[in-house]
Formats: C-alpha cells, sequence, structure tokens
C-alpha cells in the first residue's frame, strides 16, 4: 500500500488603507484545509475582526468550532496570546489546527515588525553589530529565549535581565 501525503501553508500580512493590518493564513493538506483571515489595529495590535472556513476535515465536528474564532476578537497580539488562542480556539470543544491558522496570522504580525529591524541589524559588524542585538532585545523581550542566540549564557545577552 502507498500512502501519499502532502502539506502546503502560505501565510501574508499587508497593510489596509485604514492602516490597520489585514492578515491571512491557509493551510492545504491531505486531509485537511483550512483558512483564517485577521483584521488587527495598528499600533494596539489588537483583533479586531476574524473569519475563517474548514473546508476539508477529518470529521464534520470541526467545520462547528469556526464560531469559536470569535472569542479572539478583543485579543492583543503579545504576551499570552498562545495560551488564551488554544484555550479559545483549540481547547477541548475546538480544533487545534484551526488555533494554530490563528497563531499563524499573530506570528505575521510580530514578523511584521521585526525583519526590517533584524535587517538593519545584520547590516553592522563586530562589537556594533552585538550591541545593536542587545538593544533589539531589549526593546523586544518576548524574544528573549526564543531561540539559542538569545538564550542564557549567550554574549548577545549580556547585561540584559530575562524579565526586562
Amino acid at each position: 500500500m502507498l500512502l501519499s501525503y502532502a502539506r502546503n501553508k502560505h501565510a501574508s500580512a499587508s497593510d489596509r488603507p485604514d492602516g490597520d493590518l489585514l492578515v491571512k493564513a491557509a493551510v492545504q493538506e491531505t486531509f485537511f484545509a483550512a483558512k483564517v483571515e485577521m483584521v488587527v489595529k495598528i499600533p494596539d495590535l489588537e483583533i479586531s475582526s476574524v473569519e475563517g472556513v474548514i473546508e476539508r476535515c477529518f470529521t464534520g465536528e470541526c467545520r462547528q468550532t469556526i464560531p469559536l474564532l470569535q472569542q479572539v476578537v478583543g485579543l492583543r497580539i503579545g504576551s499570552g496570546i498562545i495560551k488564551l488562542v488554544n484555550n479559545f480556539v483549540g481547547g477541548p470543544h475546538g480544533c487545534p489546527r484551526l488555533a494554530d491558522l490563528v497563531l499563524e496570522c499573530c506570528e505575521q504580525v510580530i514578523l511584521r515588525y521585526t525583519v526590517e529591524p533584524l535587517g538593519e541589524i545584520l547590516s553592522k559588524k563586530g562589537n556594533e553589530l552585538k550591541t545593536a542585538y542587545q538593544e533589539f532585545l531589549t526593546q523586544n523581550p518576548r524574544l528573549i529565549n526564543s531561540c539559542i542566540a538569545f538564550a542564557e549564557g549567550s554574549p548577545l545577552r549580556e547585561g540584559i535581565d530575562a524579565e526586562s
């Protein structure tokens, strides 16, 4: 017996004319397909609207979880968002895969505001590079311990309190 499985995931964030962000995430797999679209208010990073659709799923019950998406409206993207989304959308009566798409949208918002500063940092050399990273971590404490470069003991973390 030959099993075939394919997975494609797409996520994007784009500026809207009103200054807010339109964020989309979609996944197409052999057995599951879904999309989530969110509007995020700037500069608050508050989720102002969310819509979703499950096109293909393992069971019919998954489609019934779409109304749970409305529970994330009003949440701010920041500390604690993962736990809240997993509880509201991916909880015992929810769909963890739908929660993953909401979190993917949140990640796109974060990337929207961190990619450019990281690009500027990478243009520096030597101690200037290290200092730029340390300043960036001070301004973005959520990145502390997010990877080995920003883990405790890393030279990039010198002088930065993890509680910042």
